[in-house]
């Protein structure tokens, strides 16, 4: 399969992802850019960082026109991710490439055990904890923003149940201000890989990212049209396999192949 085909195939997939389920866009687009496109850890970090953004901009848009948006919560969130993405971006820069690899993978297998147990909850949000604070929000936000920085994630899968079940929003609100928080925080994450020197260490390849990106915002408008007619607890689980091979693929190319190449 040439790489074209993988790029427009992947991100028809990625786009689906998130339109449908809120999540799933730079989780799934390292493993395709590090592993079926053959790019390197670093660069492929960062070229989801990328791909994230223009996905995550499609769909926020449509979002936005649907009413579907808590700007209040966008704001806190927001400004806790980009705070989280500009303190970690210098340590990201200098991170070795076989540690993130690794970090992601945790980051990946924990994303998949939250899709497959949510799976059985359904879409009706949890009662609210009474004691949450502003405080608390914004640490949650803090967090996801350094995972951005760190490993090119945008963090929907830790939004969406934060947004549905810590702040109580319904679902599909939860998934329209997750994707403009996601905006935010992988816009946020390149500027400070920019401002770091991150970007003028890697392989940035525009048409790859591109190309991705593009059809990753067909897909996630076709996915957000079909999300009510999909049964939501098979698709998670589906989603979740898929994540746990594409990670796990990632580290064993990392550690195993390269290593043996080595050799």
């Amino acid at each position: 399969m040439d790489d074209l085909t993988i790029e427009i195939a992947s991100g028809l997939a990625i786009g689906a992802s998130m339109g449908i389920v809120g999540a799933g866009g730079a989780i799934f687009t390292v493993p395709v850019f590090g592993t079926l496109l053959g790019h390197d850890p670093k660069s492929a970090f960062v070229e989801a960082l990328a791909v994230t953004g223009i996905i995550a901009f499609g769909s926020a848009f449509s979002a936005a026109v649907r009413h579907q948006v808590d700007w209040r919560r966008v704001a806190i969130f927001g400004a806790a991710g980009i705070a989280g993405t500009q303190v970690i971006a210098p340590v990201a820069v200098r991170m070795p490439a076989r540690m993130q690899v690794v970090l992601f993978a945790l980051v990946a297998f924990y994303a998949a055990a939250r899709m497959w147990v949510s799976a059985g909850a359904g879409d009706t949000a949890a009662q609210v904890d009474a004691r949450r604070t502003a405080f608390g929000t914004f640490l949650a936000g803090f967090m996801i923003g350094i995972l951005t920085g760190t490993l090119g994630v945008g963090g929907g899968f830790l939004l969406v149940p934060a947004l549905a079940v810590y702040e109580g929003l319904p679902m599909r609100r939860a998934v329209g201000t997750s994707v403009v928080v996601i905006v935010l925080n992988a816009s946020a994450g390149l500027v400070g890989q920019w401002w770091s020197g991150g970007l003028a260490q890697v392989m940035f390849d525009e048409r790859a990212v591109a190309i991705t990106g593009i059809c990753g915002i067909v897909g996630s408008v076709g996915g957000s049209l079909v999300a009510t007619r999909i049964p939501q607890m098979g698709l998670r689980r589906v989603f979740a396999v898929l994540l746990v091979s594409a990670s796990g693929w990632l580290v064993v190319q990392q550690f195993l192949l390269r290593g043996a190449a080595g050799k």
